[in-house]
């Protein structure tokens, strides 16, 4: 990495160890050594805004998702009285349906949590399809 006059920042690196858990835990490597620089194993590291996990059950980012698709919905729902139903479509469009679209192709083989905010979403809009 001197080479090409590169310097890892050792407080802002992580490494992630993928493979199975039976695979994870047989090992004994507990972090990493690159140049005088040691990187600790990480449980999930983000990239990118996506959370990937050690077994890349994608579990850690759909945690993620929900936690925030639910507490946006919880602020529309206390002030939806307040607005008309254009904006409520437009305020669960691009703070829900964002959230929810990102990324969305890596958690095609996932369990279908992450639609569990999509479907909460629709009780706020009567008429949305």
């Amino acid at each position: 990495m001197t080479e090409n006059k590169l310097k890892l920042n050792s407080e802002k690196t992580e490494a992630l160890l993928v493979g199975t858990r039976q695979k994870i835990a047989s090992l004994t490597v507990t972090d990493l050594q690159l140049d005088d620089a040691t990187v600790p194993f990480s449980p999930a590291v983000k990239s990118l805004g996506v959370f990937l996990d050690s077994t890349l059950s994608m579990q850690t980012h759909i945690s993620f998702i929900i936690k925030i698709c639910f507490f946006h919905l919880r602020r529309i729902a206390s002030i939806r009285r307040y607005l008309t139903h254009d904006a409520c479509v437009k305020l669960v469009v691009s703070l829900i349906f964002s959230r929810l679209d990102y990324c969305n192709s890596l958690l095609l083989a996932s369990p279908p949590h992450p639609f569990m905010a999509y479907n909460e979403s629709r009780t706020l809009l009567p008429g949305w399809r």
